[in-house]
């Protein structure tokens, strides 16, 4: 058994800890090297497998051991690099990504104060700044990890919700008519972070959509005659279509009322990766605030979100003093703490793994990953339409492509029930217009034409 327990000076702890890496990656790869995009064990088979391993024992046993007993957990996982993995917007991250999470895990800096990460610190508000004026919200841009995007978008719009009120972080809510525009397409986080900020669910106008899935303008004007909107909405890459909303006519709506104005890229925020793609999210840098998930077209593990704003004063929102976090004395001694930023006090260092892997892939092939997977997912468009047992919903905005078989909503339901439980392919369901869609999410930039063919086959033949 490994007894250096922790990382220290002393040379014994390099060698087990390089050990113990050795043996995690080993278990890794042997799952990750067995064929299809996840194991065909039944739910209940995957639940006895779990059910048998006893999570702590009196006694310690060997890594090496131990990884061999939970075997079947990482056999029984989904496998992100099979080109048929397609259900969602969770990407087989960048091995860079990856590997750096060794470094975010075995250094384990918490991201609350100075005094916790002192050179983290300064790598997530320069990682922030950089992303801030990626997203064109100017010199001033900066903002905070999150972890996720609705968290982000819940920072986002408790910003609103306070600009909105009197001294609302000490005296709760005034009695209010308070309305937050969003798509109908809007992610459910745009509601919960209304229940959640005290305001309801109902406080949510959700506007219809057009034919691309994007919200409509017309109707907007008209849902928003008479009432006290204090935020607008905009989603730059809805979940089902992948659409992105007229940016600059919401700001300009916003502009007009004073209100606060969120767009929720955590799709879209790709796209500032591609100078041919970045214009498409024009209408972003006059937003309040942005959400950013790097955890998506970025192609990070998850964590990886961030919340943008155009002056990081804005922030002060959620700034709580704390006598043993964030000290009057340590801004007077040029230290700078992230609590103040952020919804949670202890964070982990991810913006760690980010930097290595911008840094280790550089903007040119991120940008042309970008540009593979929205080229791919047209191309998926095109083989969906040229097949007869198939229907195109729209055509796809990014990287989501929403289909039908032509047998009906009980066969849509069995080919993703099917295909799933076989372990063929990882498809994605959801419901468009009250009916049952199948859905590709296409963020692997290696999977090639021939894969996405192969695919509808499959998916023609099981609807047969």
């Amino acid at each position: 058994m490994l007894r250096a327990m922790f990382l220290t000076t002393d040379p014994s702890t390099h060698q087990a800890f390089r050990a113990a890496v050795l043996a995690v990656t080993d278990a890794v790869t042997r799952a990750a090297a067995l064929p299809g995009p996840r194991s065909p064990l039944t739910p209940a088979q995957l639940e006895a497998a779990v059910a048998a391993i006893d999570p702590c024992p009196a006694e310690g046993a060997e890594l090496e051991q131990v990884l061999a007993d939970i075997a079947p957990v990482l056999e029984g996982g989904i496998r992100l690099g099979d080109p048929r993995t397609v259900a969602h917007l969770h990407p087989a991250p960048l091995i860079s990504a990856a590997a750096a999470e060794l470094a975010v895990g075995a250094t384990n800096q918490s991201m609350d104060a100075f005094d916790a990460s002192p050179a983290g610190t300064y790598v997530e508000d320069a990682l922030v700044r950089w992303l801030a004026r990626e997203h064109g919200l100017g010199p001033a841009g900066s903002g905070v990890l999150t972890m996720g995007g609705t968290g982000s978008n819940l920072l986002g719009l408790l910003l609103a919700r306070d600009r909105a009120g009197s001294d609302v972080r000490a005296r709760g809510l005034p009695p209010n008519d308070w309305r937050i525009v969003a798509s109908a397409a809007s992610h459910d986080s745009i509601r919960r972070s209304a229940a959640l900020l005290g305001l309801g669910t109902e406080a949510v106008i959700g506007v219809p959509t057009d034919a691309t899935g994007a919200m409509s303008i017309p109707a907007l004007d008209e849902a928003i005659a008479g009432e006290h909107v204090i935020a607008f909405v905009g989603t730059a890459g809805t979940t089902d279509l992948g659409a992105i909303d007229p940016l600059e006519a919401l700001a300009d709506r916003a502009a007009k009322r004073g209100a606060w104005f969120h767009v929720d890229a955590a799709v879209g925020s790709g796209l500032v990766l591609s100078d041919r793609q970045r214009p498409r999210l024009t209408g972003i840098e006059r937003a309040n605030s942005v959400t950013a998930d790097l955890h998506k077209l970025w192609w990070q593990p998850f964590p990886a979100s961030a919340l943008l704003v155009p002056d990081v004063a804005a922030l002060r929102a959620v700034h709580h003093a704390s006598a043993y976090l964030n000290r009057p004395e340590d801004e007077a001694e040029g230290q700078l703490n992230l609590v103040g930023r952020s919804l949670d006090t202890s964070r982990r260092f991810d913006a760690l793994k980010i930097l290595i892997t911008l840094r280790a892939t550089g903007r040119r092939k991120l940008g042309q990953m970008l540009e593979d997977v929205l080229a791919l997912a047209q191309y998926a468009g095109d083989a969906i339409e040229a097949r007869p047992e198939l229907e195109l919903v729209t055509r796809p905005s990014t990287v989501m492509v929403a289909f039908r078989h032509h047998g009906g909503d009980a066969v849509n339901i069995r080919i993703h029930r099917e295909l799933f439980a076989t372990g063929k392919a990882v498809i994605g369901r959801t419901t468009i217009d009250g009916r049952p869609t199948l859905k590709l999410t296409l963020l692997n930039p290696n999977t090639t034409p021939a894969d996405i063919d192969a695919l509808l086959d499959e998916i023609v033949s099981a609807g047969a």
